[in-house]
């Protein structure tokens, strides 16, 4: 006699006290961060034997909800982020493969700017009672995804092209 393990899929919808998404960055003055605590999304989940899959997931975040708390540096960000065109950062899922203790590899397309750009990076999931959350870490350059590093001070300040995206997210079932 042989058993299945079955699996049943589970719509979740991103909460919004529970959210963090940073832009970490270097200029010529100091190292910075922005960061948007606003998003929207949702993903869909199986699990068996214990393993979470994402079966699919889409986040996106008002790129000028991102903010560092310097006027001046959002006013510069937004511009080169070309949010008057583009106000959406956003992440679709395309593949996702489960590792062992919570941990999972990503793969998906990241917009930014009106570019799309296919990513990889790993994830660590932990999951609660009706919910998951979903963290991790990744690295890019602004010019990957056709942005000018902004300046300031006529060119006197210049930010690296080197950035690294943090974010925790936490989705919760909605049928809880």
């Amino acid at each position: 006699m042989s058993y299945s393990v079955l699996s049943a899929q589970e719509q979740y919808s991103l909460v919004k006290a529970n959210q963090k998404f940073m832009v970490k960055g270097t200029s010529s003055l100091h190292d910075w961060h922005m960061e948007a605590t606003d998003g929207q999304g949702e993903c869909v989940l199986t699990q068996t034997s214990g393993v979470i899959n994402i079966q699919k997931a889409e986040v996106k975040f008002k790129a000028e909800a991102l903010e560092s708390g310097k006027r001046g540096m959002d006013k510069n960000a937004y511009k080169a982020l070309k949010t008057e065109d583009f106000p959406w950062i956003e992440f679709k899922l395309s593949a996702f493969e489960a590792k062992q203790a919570g941990k999972g590899l990503v793969k998906g397309d990241l917009t930014i700017a009106g570019f799309t750009k296919p990513v990889t990076f790993e994830v660590e999931t932990v999951q609660g009672t009706g919910t998951i959350t979903v963290s991790g870490t990744s690295a890019f350059k602004l010019t990957d995804f056709k942005i000018d590093p902004p300046t300031a001070l006529m060119g006197t300040i210049k930010t690296g092209d080197d950035v690294t995206v943090e974010f925790n997210l936490t989705f919760k079932n909605q049928k809880q």
